[in-house]
């Protein structure tokens, strides 16, 4: 990754790379906006030590996520996907509260462009995706099972139109994933979820290694955090019509 996480910067090199789409994680400060920011706390990324819903939108706008990007509005991602008609992006919802997710839903659905959006959420959240249809029946709803078991029947629960499915950013994650994977069949699951008209992708990808192992497993896009490797790793696999989506 070459700018901070979840910031403007990210997103813009992200698709100047050549990524189809971006993730976020959408957080809600103590005034009700929403915010780009993958941690409950600031700490991590600007030092300042309180918890992002603890903090009014206009003190956490002065901060600097690595001492270099501002903390990134909703709305500052929204203004730069607007004129990128070919781009997507997955909004992880990181709160639990259906009435916050429901403001999410007719906040992407007053963009026009819902149709190229999702809401996101691990598959213990699936409930705060009950709302989707009812209030955006054209944005996408996707879901995040903690181990690849039962994919199918998690998506089909959840009501959601994709599959978004791998390791956490944690040492011991990829490991089980994978041993997970083998001993699940997660080839036959994503077979079997691709003829129920999900859509499936794979990540987080870090590694061609990584990129090739998913794409052998049947996943239509990748997460990475290196758009340029992703890329080529997919081009030396021979399928040049892959698409790579960016994690950030």
């Amino acid at each position: 990754m070459n700018a901070p996480e979840n910031t403007i910067a990210a997103f813009r090199r992200a698709f100047a790379d050549g990524a189809h789409g971006a993730e976020c994680d959408v957080r809600v400060t103590a005034d009700g906006e929403f915010v780009l920011f993958h941690d409950e706390g600031a700490r991590r990324l600007t030092g300042f030590d309180r918890r992002i819903s603890s903090m009014k939108w206009k003190d956490l706008s002065k901060l600097r996520v690595l001492g270099r990007e501002p903390v990134a509005h909703l709305d500052d991602l929204l203004n730069l996907l607007a004129p990128r008609k070919d781009k997507t992006c997955y909004f992880e919802l990181c709160f639990d509260d259906p009435v916050l997710a429901g403001r999410l839903y007719y906040r992407l659905k007053a963009t026009g462009f819902a149709d190229r959006l999702y809401a996101l959420v691990f598959a213990h959240r699936k409930g705060l995706l009950d709302g989707v249809k009812r209030i955006c029946p054209e944005l996408g709803a996707a879901v995040m099972p903690l181990l690849p078991w039962n994919i199918s029947r998690t998506a089909l629960a959840a009501g959601a139109d994709a599959v978004c499915a791998g390791w956490i950013d944690r040492p011991w994650a990829r490991g089980l994933f994978k041993a997970s994977s083998f001993a699940f069949d997660l080839a036959d699951q994503l077979e079997i979820a691709s003829d129920l008209g999900l859509k499936l992708s794979g990540g987080i990808a870090n590694t061609p290694g990584d990129v090739r192992w998913l794409m052998d497993r049947g996943f239509d896009s990748i997460w990475t955090d290196d758009v340029p490797m992703a890329l080529g790793a997919a081009y030396d696999a021979g399928v040049s019509a892959f698409r790579e989506d960016n994690r950030l």
